[in-house]
C-alpha cells in the first residue's frame, strides 16, 4: 500500500492535501484520503483534488492507506497519533507534537512498542535556505556567530488552543538550535502580551543566550519577535544570522536562495563606513522546493522504506522543540509549573 491519508483539511492541513496529491501526480503515492468531522469540507476539498474522503480516523486502516499525517488542532495531535500506530499506520504530527510533554512522551512510546515510523512536522527544518545556512556555519563560512535575530509576524485572530509561542515561536526556537549544531540556550528571557483570549498570548519577544565556544569565543545570542498583530508589516518570514566574518539573510517565502554578507575579522562594518552594511552576495541554490514539499517527500520516501539515516524532524526533535516551548511560556508567564 502506498496511499497516505491526511486527518485534519483546516488550513494547514489542506496544504497537507495539495502537497500530498502533487506528489501523487508524480507517481511517488498512489492514493489520498482526506479524513475530517466536518463532512462539507471534506467533501469540497475531496472534489478539488480529486481524492476520496472520510470523516471517522478509525476507517483510514481499512483503505489503502500505509501512512497518515495528523493536522487537527493540537488537543487531538496524542490521541489519534497513539491511535493510528496502533493501527499499523506510519505517522507524521504537525507540530507542537502534543500539548504538554508527558503526552509526546507517550506518543514516542507507542511508537517504540509499535515500531511505527513518527515524525513531526518541523516544516521549516527542510527548508532549502535554512539548510544552507546551517552547512555554512557548519563549515566556519560565518566564523563564530555572535547573534540571530528571527521574526515570524502574521495577521490572524488567535486561536483557541495555543499561542503564538507554541504555533510560531517553536519554529524559530528550534532554527536557532538547529543551526547553531543543536545546542541549548542556556538561559532565556522573555514578555508575551495576551490576546482576548484568556491564556493565550498573540505577541512575544524572546531572548536567548547559547553557551560559549570552545575556542573562548562569546556564545551566540538570539532575539525572536513573534505576533499575531503585525498591522503594520504584515506577513513575515525572516532569519539574520550575523557572524564575525560573514552575515546571512533568509527570506523564508523564498526557497530559491539566500544572502550572504562578508565581513571578514570585522564584526562592527568599520571597513564599510560604519553605518553602513556589508558588500552582499545572493547565493542561489540549485535544487530547491518548498519546505513542505521536502518535507512531505521524505516522510513517504521513510515510510516505504526507500530513505534511511538520521531524519531533521524525528520525534525528538519534536519533544525538544516542546521543552523549548515550556522555557519561553514559564519565562513569559503564560506556563505555571
Amino acid at each position: 500500500m502506498t496511499g497516505v491519508a491526511v486527518i485534519g483539511t483546516g488550513y494547514w492541513g489542506r496544504n497537507h492535501v495539495r502537497t500530498f496529491c502533487a506528489l501523487r501526480d508524480e507517481g511517488l503515492i498512489e492514493e489520498v484520503v482526506i479524513c475530517d468531522s466536518d463532512e462539507g469540507r471534506a467533501a469540497n476539498i475531496a472534489s478539488e483534488f480529486g481524492c476520496q474522503y472520510v470523516t471517522d480516523a478509525a476507517l483510514l486502516s481499512s483503505l489503502n492507506v500505509s501512512m497518515v499525517t495528523i493536522a487537527t488542532p493540537t488537543p487531538s495531535h496524542a490521541e489519534l497519533a497513539i491511535s493510528m500506530m496502533h493501527e499499523g499506520l506510519d505517522v507524521l504530527v504537525e507540530k507542537p507534537l502534543a500539548m504538554n510533554i508527558k503526552e509526546a512522551v507517550k506518543i514516542k512510546t507507542v511508537a517504540e512498542e509499535t515500531g511505527r515510523l513518527l515524525l513531526v512536522g518541523h516544516v521549516f527544518r527542510h527548508h532549502a535556505g535554512v539548510r544552507k545556512a546551517a552547512e555554512m556555519i557548519r563549515d566556519g563560512k560565518l566564523g563564530p556567530v555572535r547573534h540571530i535575530v528571527s521574526e515570524r509576524l502574521a495577521v490572524r485572530e488567535p486561536r483557541e488552543d495555543i499561542g503564538v509561542i507554541a504555533a510560531l515561536g517553536i519554529h524559530d526556537l528550534d532554527i536557532c538550535t538547529d543551526i547553531l549544531g543543536g545546542i541549548r540556550p542556556v538561559t532565556m528571557q522573555g514578555m508575551a502580551s495576551e490576546s482576548e483570549i484568556k491564556g493565550i498570548e498573540d505577541h512575544a519577544d524572546l531572548l536567548l543566550e547559547f553557551p560559549a565556544g570552545l575556542n573562548g569565543e562569546v556564545g551566540a545570542m538570539a532575539s525572536i519577535h513573534l505576533s499575531w498583530r503585525s498591522r503594520i508589516r504584515g506577513k513575515v518570514r525572516s532569519l539574520e544570522v550575523v557572524g564575525r566574518d560573514g552575515s546571512l539573510y533568509v527570506d523564508y517565502m523564498d526557497h530559491s536562495g539566500i544572502w550572504f554578507y562578508s565581513h571578514p575579522g570585522n564584526a562592527h562594518g568599520a571597513e564599510f563606513g560604519g553605518f553602513g552594511s556589508a558588500p552582499r552576495e545572493r547565493i542561489e541554490i540549485a535544487i530547491s522546493e518548498p519546505a513542505l514539499t521536502a518535507e512531505l517527500r521524505d516522510f513517504i520516501l521513510r515510510s516505504k522504506g526507500e530513505r534511511n539515516g538520521i531524519t531533521l524532524n524525528g520525534v525528538d526533535v519534536g519533544i525538544e522543540g516542546m521543552r523549548l516551548v515550556e522555557d519561553a511560556l514559564r519565562v513569559t508567564g503564560f506556563l505555571l509549573d
